[in-house]
C-alpha cells in the first residue's frame, strides 16, 4: 500500500471512455465528462486463498484504463499479482468492503495463467457507506489453452464512484469469460479492454444491471481480433428505472491476419420509466476480409401487450414487470458463480420493486 492517508484532490474535470473511432463531435458522444474525485483512506483486498498470490506488481506500459488520471489513481494504490500455475485448477474470491475508516479503495492486479491453467475467479465489491470512490484496475495474461472465469458482482455503496478498468491478453486456444453484475454504486465507470492475440482464443464479456435512483452506468468494452479464428462476444441487458442512466460503448476490430474470426455485441436496455435516458453505440471496425462481424442494440418501454398478458393471469403491475426484466438478464445471471446467483437475483428485484419507494 502506498499511502493513501487522504484526498489527493477534491474534485478534477475529466473525460473518461473515449472511443477509438471517433465520430460527430456535436453528438457528445465521444467520451464523457466526469467529475473526479481521488480516493482516500483505502479499505483492503481479502483473498480467500493466498497460495498464489504475493504483493507488489506492475502494469504493462500500454495498459489503458478510462482516462489517464482514473489509472494513475489505482497505480498509487495497492498491488497484488496473482499466477496460476501451468497445468493447475484454482478457485478465488477477492472481496473488498467499504468500511467506516477506510470508505476508498485504490489498487492494481495483475493476473497470469501459465499453460494449461484454469481460474475460477469471483470479485465482490460491497459496503455500506454512502460515500465510497473505488478505482481498480485488472491486468489478466492467459497463456495457451489457460481458462479464466470470471464472475464480478458489485453491491451496495450507495452515493459512491466506482472505476474498474480491465485488459486482457489471450494466447492460442485460451478462453476468458467475464460476468458482471453491475448492481451497486452511484457512478460506475467500466473500461474493458481486451486482445485476441492467439488463434482460437475467445473472450465472452457478459455484463447485467438494474440502475434506479440517479444511478449512472459508462459501460466501455473494446476487443481486438488478432489471431486467426478467434471469437468474441459482447453482451450486455438491463433495466433503467427512476430517473437512471446509462451508455454503452462497444467495439470489435477485426485487424489484418485474423482470417475466420467471428465478432458479435448486443446491447438491450428495457426502460421502466420515461425518465431514463439510454445512449448505445455498438461500432465494428475491420481491416480483414475473411471475418463474420454482427452489432444490435435495443431499448425502450415495456411492451403493454406483454403486461397485458400477465395481468390477465394474476400478477399485479409490478410482479409482471419484474418478470419480463427477469426474462431479458436470467440467462446473463445463470452464467454467474453459482454462488452468487441468488444473491444476484434478489438484489435485482429489490432495486426495481416499485413497491419498496
Amino acid at each position: 500500500m502506498k499511502g493513501l492517508s487522504g484526498k489527493e484532490a477534491v474534485m478534477e474535470e475529466i473525460r473518461v471512455n473515449r472511443l477509438p473511432a471517433i465520430t460527430w463531435r456535436y453528438l457528445h458522444v465521444n467520451d464523457s465528462p466526469d467529475q473526479f474525485e481521488f480516493p482516500g483512506s483505502s479499505a483492503s483486498a481479502v483473498f480467500s486463498d493466498k497460495r498464489y498470490v504475493s504483493e507488489g506488481g506492475t502494469l504493462p506500459a500500454d495498459f489503458c484504463g478510462a482516462s489517464a488520471e482514473t489509472l494513475a489513481a489505482a497505480e498509487k494504490g495497492q498491488a497484488y499479482t496473482v499466477i496460476i500455475p501451468e497445468n493447475t485448477e484454482a478457485e478465488l474470491t477477492i472481496s473488498i468492503t467499504a468500511e467506516e475508516d477506510r470508505p476508498d479503495f485504490a489498487g492494481c492486479f495483475i493476473f497470469k495463467l501459465e499453460k494449461d491453467a484454469k481460474l475460477n475467479l469471483i470479485w465482490r465489491l460491497s459496503g455500506d457507506r454512502k460515500h465510497s470512490v473505488f478505482a481498480t484496475a485488472s491486468f489478466y495474461e492467459l497463456m495457451e489453452n489457460a481458462a479464466l472465469s470470471v464472475s464480478y458482482l458489485e453491491t451496495g455503496l450507495p452515493a459512491s464512484s466506482l472505476y474498474e478498468q480491465r485488459c486482457a491478453v489471450l494466447g492460442d486456444d485460451a478462453k476468458l469469460d467475464f460476468v458482471s453484475a453491475e448492481l451497486g454504486g452511484e457512478k460506475v465507470i467500466v473500461h474493458s479492454y481486451g486482445r485476441l492475440a492467439g488463434s482460437w482464443s475467445e473472450m465472452r464479456e457478459t455484463a447485467l444491471y438494474a440502475a434506479a435512483g440517479r444511478q449512472s452506468l459508462d459501460l466501455f468494452y473494446h476487443i481486438d481480433h488478432i489471431g486467426k479464428e478467434s471469437n468474441a462476444v459482447i453482451d450486455v441487458k438491463g433495466a433503467l428505472s427512476d430517473t437512471a442512466k446509462k451508455i454503452f460503448r462497444g467495439t470489435l476490430d477485426f485487424k489484418r491476419g485474423c482470417s475466420g474470426s467471428v465478432g458479435d455485441e448486443g446491447d438491450y436496455a428495457i426502460q421502466l420509466s420515461p425518465k431514463t435516458k439510454n445512449i448505445s453505440l455498438p461500432l465494428l471496425l475491420c481491416t480483414e476480409d475473411d471475418v463474420s462481424g454482427n452489432h444490435a442494440s435495443s431499448a425502450g418501454q415495456l411492451d403493454m401487450n406483454t403486461i397485458y398478458f400477465l395481468m390477465t393471469r394474476g400478477f399485479s403491475l409490478e410482479d409482471a414487470r419484474l418478470i419480463v426484466v427477469e426474462a431479458l438478464i436470467r440467462p446473463l445471471i445463470d452464467r454467474l458463480d453459482e454462488s452468487v446467483r441468488e444473491e444476484v437475483l434478489a438484489e435485482v428485484r429489490r432495486k426495481l420493486d416499485t413497491k419498496e419507494k
